[in-house]
């Protein structure tokens, strides 16, 4: 599928590594990691999904609403959950496109993001 977009490809590079390193970091016991890129007329479409542990419906509605979204874990000092996930939201809002995190049928976590195809 030829998916033309208008995107700096280090970021775009940047916000998929993002993506997959989530899924190793928050996934210890291991998990398989599936990526798909589809087009329609108006937007070209990449999911990162992952069959781990996924997230609370709590989690993922403040991963979706609030765009400065940040956990720190109270078992190790000073580390933050959320900042990768930030940085691929403002690549993917820079780039004029949208991003969508939810559970999946999978058990796991999923990450959409929409850019739009150059006309």
């Amino acid at each position: 599928t030829v998916c033309p977009v208008n995107v700096d490809k280090d970021l775009l590079k940047r916000a998929v590594s993002n993506l997959i390193q989530n899924s190793i970091n928050h996934n210890e016991q291991g998990c398989k990691i599936y990526i798909e890129v589809t087009a329609d007329d108006n937007y070209c479409t990449a999911i990162v999904s992952d069959d781990g542990i996924g997230a609370s419906d709590e989690l993922i509605e403040k991963l979706n609403k609030t765009p400065h979204y940040m956990l720190c874990d109270e078992n190790t000092t000073g580390q933050q959950h959320g900042l990768g996930l930030l940085i691929v939201k403002q690549i993917v809002s820079v780039h004029g496109g949208e991003t969508v995190i939810t559970n999946n049928s999978y058990g796991g976590f999923t990450v959409k993001f929409m850019l739009p195809k150059i006309k």
